[in-house]
């Protein structure tokens, strides 16, 4: 599962298999979806900030220096939550952009499946990972010397904690090298509680497997052998997933 603070936890795409009228609302209103799901995300990081920062009786169960919003991974309720809520904002803009009143209905439905998406978040609780690994950034790909045949590689990678727990892997580079030249993979600017990183390459986009046994140390590079590469194995993952789950109050404490 991916952290929260990786990105917008739903995209749009997500939004559309909820609402198939979402596009033509959007073009028709003008509304930025992108914006919108971007916003509904710093609306609901705040809600969980306050949860995380106020009942510090319930957090010293957990963490002596308290909880923070890095730590929090993006479980299905929660996940549920924020399509809800994005949706919910998308139709509250149309309807006030052109006083139809369907937008108002479904601003209306949406908002109530938001807060039965947050109270299901609630019941559930708050996934927490002890040693967050934030997404990786693409990887820096080089060309070194060597005899293999060329071709066009991809690689992702993603960061390792020293319990061995992998964070979200980034989006792939690309590279395209002539006959007697490698592929050189370089993850840049890990977390500070990193021990290395995993690295996922190939020749194509949809096989890509870990190639490397044990975590490449931050700030060495890794050397993509054609010959030997792994063909088959693990594939990139979507994150770590929660050490504990925290439970919540049933109310939001606010001010």
């Amino acid at each position: 599962m991916a952290l929260f603070v990786d990105g917008p936890a739903c995209t749009i795409d997500e939004l559309v298999d909820q609402d198939a009228g979402l596009l033509e609302t959007a073009q028709t209103c003008g509304i930025n979806l992108t914006t919108k799901v971007r916003l509904a995300a710093q609306e609901v990081e705040n809600e969980i900030q306050v949860w995380l920062e106020r009942p510090r009786s319930l957090i010293r169960r957990f963490s002596a220096g308290g909880l923070r919003i890095d730590q929090v991974v993006v479980t299905p309720p929660l996940r549920e939550w924020l399509v809800m809520h994005s949706l919910e904002l998308v139709y509250r803009d149309g309807y006030f952009s052109q006083l139809v009143d369907r937008y108002q209905a479904k601003w209306m439905q949406y908002a109530r499946l938001a807060r039965e998406a947050r109270d299901g978040f609630v019941a559930s609780g708050v996934g927490i990972v002890s040693d967050p690994m934030s997404l990786a950034a693409p990887p820096v790909l080089g060309t070194v010397e060597g005899s293999q045949q060329g071709g066009t590689f991809y690689a992702r990678v993603a960061w390792v904690n020293a319990a061995g727990q992998t964070g979200a892997a980034s989006a792939a580079s690309t590279i395209t090298l002539g006959d007697g030249h490698l592929m050189t993979v370089l993850a840049t600017d890990g977390p500070r509680n990193a021990i290395g990183f995993n690295v996922y390459a190939g020749w194509a986009l949809d096989t890509l497997f870990q190639q490397n046994d044990v975590p490449v140390p931050t700030g060495t590079a890794f050397y993509f052998t054609p010959a030997t590469a792994k063909r088959a194995g693990t594939v990139a993952g979507a994150g770590q997933a929660p050490d504990m789950v925290r439970p919540l109050p049933r109310s939001i404490l606010r001010g």
